[in-house]
């Protein structure tokens, strides 16, 4: 095992030497390194216009925007790369009508859709309207969102290679004009259910707007209260609470939890890609959110939190208040299901579904906890456990290619290496030591943060970026773990 463990080590070490020294080698080129023939260039990228606006993506791993486009494969030509990324990321089947120029390393060519692109009528928190494409095969693992924009409104940060931004409008000029159809709905893409919700939703909406600004404002709170459990800001400051003010072992055990949630949902996302409401009616979006809306997140980590919370509540009070406690803890979950519906980014048989899967998760968790041999308490104290969890999330991520697989592999394999410093005993100390040991988790989780936010914007090779997000998850779960070990024991032999 130690020598399992020196791998992991040096091998994490040299990810973050790669991760830190190619954003600099990416960004130090010339800007006039040009391509000077087909020979020497590996991507192809299309520019296809409407009047004076262009598609562009919304990008998972960068979270910036982008021509669409990608890598050329083997045995496929520039052109035909061209036309096979654009169709795989935006769901728009074009053709090429010419080369417009070699950039770096890349062949820029002006493209044609071959039928009229659904272009929704509505337009979300960027201002551009969005292009329906849910049903291509890079939405939401390598996309999240497609929209027709101009050039101009998007700032050169904001654009993944700031030194074309450009160039963008010459590019625009020489390209032929594509087809357009204005779309307020696409109700005949789903299913006869999904019909019927989508009106309800539409009805729950409608209500909301219709009462009066006083009593609409309150429920609004009320929504925005209920919708915080499934915030990924909330999840990370409760993580860090529980750190600093329960120790490494809670922690550890509300990240089994709140792994086997995050990693079934983002499974069965990807198994039955199933739209959201605002895929199919824009209009009907209040929240922004992307990817696949089956099963809701949001609903099952709120069912499981509020579920092991009524567990644990239980445990402390007597019989009667129990089971009277049980409807509060229902309501919040109900409250969560609710407002996922009326931000109309969910349907409701997928909040549905994700209360039922919760609940049975949450009943697993219980009898695990309670069992006589292989319990949740001693296995998060085994670090074959977290190496089989890490090897498995691994797999799975090397399989699908999906970015929040790799960030849930880098925390599960800082987690594996902070294992060690796991203390024998819990260190009991007052409430002030608690406090500094969470606020010195806090800072610390600012840092890692700040760091890999600096790194990722010097970078634009999305390989690059994603390394330098999963060297942050990697070090985020080492700190979270050994940090919250190491600060409770000194700082508890500090106070003694």
């Amino acid at each position: 095992m130690l020598t399992q463990l020196n791998v992991f080590i040096r091998l994490s070490v040299l990810l973050l030497l790669v991760s830190v020294a190619l954003p600099a080698w990416a960004t130090g080129l010339p800007a006039d390194n040009d391509a000077k023939s087909s020979r020497d260039i590996v991507g192809a990228v299309c520019i296809i216009r409407h009047d004076n606006q262009m598609i562009m993506l919304s990008e998972v791993i960068t979270q910036k925007f982008a021509l669409p486009g990608g890598y050329i494969e083997r045995g496929d030509s520039p052109k035909e790369a061209a036309i096979r990324e654009v169709l795989e990321e935006t769901g728009i089947d074009v053709e090429v009508a010419e080369l417009l120029q070699y950039r770096e390393r890349a062949a820029i060519f002006s493209c044609v859709a071959k039928t009229p692109i659904l272009v929704s009528s509505f337009k979300d928190r960027t201002g551009y309207p969005i292009v329906a494409s849910w049903f291509a095969k890079d939405y939401s693992v390598e996309v999240k969102r497609v929209y027709l924009a101009t050039p101009n409104d998007i700032a050169q940060k904001d654009y993944r290679y700031p030194d074309d931004a450009p160039l963008l409008n010459s590019w625009l000029e020489r390209t032929p004009n594509s087809e357009i159809e204005i779309y307020r709905d696409l109700l005949e893409q789903v299913n006869p259910m999904h019909k019927l919700e989508l009106s309800w939703i539409q009805q729950l909406q409608s209500t909301v707007r219709a009462m009066p600004d006083a009593s609409r404002a309150i429920l609004e709170a009320i929504v925005y209260l209920g919708n915080l459990p499934g915030e990924p800001i909330f999840i990370a400051l409760l993580i860090i609470f529980v750190a600093g003010f329960f120790g490494p072992h809670a922690l550890l055990q509300l990240a089994v939890l709140l792994f086997v949630a995050i990693f079934t949902a983002n499974a069965l996302k990807l198994g039955f890609a199933s739209p959201r409401p605002s895929d199919i009616m824009p209009e009907l979006q209040q929240a922004n959110a992307y990817g696949y809306g089956f099963p809701s997140m949001h609903t099952l980590l709120a069912t499981i939190l509020w579920g092991m919370c009524w567990q644990l509540l239980s445990l402390r009070v007597g019989r009667t208040f129990r089971w009277l406690s049980l409807p509060l803890f229902l309501s919040l979950v109900v409250l969560m299901a609710l407002a996922r519906v009326w931000y109309g980014v969910h349907f409701i048989s997928d909040t549905l579904a994700s209360v039922l899967l919760g609940i049975v998760m949450v009943a697993m968790m219980i009898l695990w906890h309670g069992a006589s041999s292989f319990s949740l308490q001693r296995c998060i104290s085994d670090k074959w456990f977290w190496f089989y969890l890490t090897m498995l999330v691994g797999i799975t991520a090397a399989l699908t290619f999906t970015p929040s697989f790799a960030y849930l592999f880098a925390l599960l394999l800082g987690i594996f290496l902070a294992v060690d410093w796991l203390p024998k005993h819990e260190v009991s100390i007052g409430l002030l030591p608690k406090a500094l040991t969470t606020a010195s988790i806090l800072v610390g989780i600012l840092l890692i943060n700040f760091c890999v936010k600096w790194l990722a914007a010097q970078a634009s090779v999305s390989l690059i970026v994603l390394s330098i997000r999963c060297c942050g998850f990697a070090f985020a779960g080492l700190w979270l773990v050994a940090g919250s070990s190491i600060l409770s024991e000194k700082i508890a032999a500090k106070f003694s």
